[in-house]
């Protein structure tokens, strides 16, 4: 059901959302959190358009048990509500920006070894030739192996991976165009032979020949879900021998994308590449929106890989002479 504003924010929210759509934003996740400013401007009986310090104050304060992230996403929010109100001859109080460093994430990403990548792949295959007992599933598992392929040697979103059709594949070249990613970013992604001769081959074999059509889809010829893909990853991940854990304490399929990142970071050093110049490209190649998120990557690489520490350092201390 579509949340309808109710509060006397109403009329500016809603201005505010058509500006931010109207310049390409999906502006998804902040949706919803601009409903808890509107309902928040309920509880407070906010009878004037206005943002007032008390009332950003309360709406950004600390909950018990609740993750830094989450303020950094209301402050984030808040302001930028509050600098459009200003903008429209409104008073609205701005609050100050977050130290650096608040938008730091406590998560430690679960990065797979070889072995485990080659337990992953082994098990996805056996999985993709045993048929239930009925025989009734057994069409539809061999689209795993090769989404699990493509998740670890592009690096890509398993949401970008679902998304694709026919028309962004390109054999030739072999590359993926990547259509309204994450960030609303478009990317073009070169992908290595052997996952596109993975890929071409499940193509053939399911007589997928409409630029139109999905790659990986249900019995009603739709994207198969992100759920989907969990759950079938869990029970390649029990053939592999490999414990899940639980939430937050295990592999995931989003594991693919933090491995990709820190093995070709690896293998970057290891090859005596120079990281300061491919920095970058790997930067857009992710769909990062920033570099905050690929440098993440390198840090860890490091932890993991203590004889990359030394050309690491030297990335970051060149990074603070530019900014000076």
């Amino acid at each position: 059901m579509k949340y309808e504003y109710g509060s006397v924010l109403a009329p500016i929210i809603k201005s505010f959302l058509d500006m931010k759509h109207g310049l390409g934003f999906k502006y998804e996740s902040e949706c919803k959190l601009l409903r808890r400013v509107d309902q928040s401007a309920l509880i407070h009986e906010l009878d004037d358009v206005v943002l007032t310090k008390e009332f950003v104050n309360d709406f950004i304060k600390k909950h018990a048990n609740e993750k830094d992230i989450n303020i950094t996403s209301r402050v984030t929010i808040i302001r930028e509500l509050a600098k459009y109100m200003n903008s429209q001859g409104y008073k609205a109080y701005i609050v100050p920006p977050l130290p650096r460093g608040s938008y730091h994430s406590t998560f430690v990403p679960y990065i797979f070894t070889n072995e485990e990548l080659r337990k992953i792949f082994l098990a996805a295959d056996q999985f993709a030739s045993t048929p239930s007992l009925d025989n009734q599933y057994y069409h539809q598992r061999d689209k795993y192996p090769v989404i699990l392929r493509i998740l670890y040697s592009t690096g890509m979103r398993i949401g970008e991976v679902l998304q694709l059709k026919i028309k962004d594949i390109n054999f030739e070249t072999n590359a993926f165009m990547i259509q309204e990613a994450k960030n609303n970013k478009d990317r073009r992604i070169p992908v290595h032979p052997v996952t596109m001769k993975y890929l071409k081959d499940y193509i053939t074999k399911k007589c997928i020949f409409d630029n139109e059509q999905y790659i990986f889809t249900n019995r009603d010829h739709l994207p198969i879900t992100t759920r989907t893909v969990y759950g079938i990853f869990r029970k390649i991940l029990h053939i592999a021998c490999i414990p899940y854990g639980g939430k937050g304490k295990g592999p995931t399929v989003h594991s693919f994308r933090h491995t990709f990142c820190v093995h070709r970071l690896r293998d970057w050093v290891i090859c005596g590449r120079n990281i300061s110049a491919l920095f970058p490209y790997l930067c857009a190649y992710m769909g990062h929106a920033d570099t905050r998120c690929t440098e993440y990557y390198l840090r860890l690489t490091a932890e993991l890989y203590p004889d990359i520490v030394i050309k690491s350092e030297k990335y970051f201390n060149e990074g603070a002479d530019r900014d000076e």
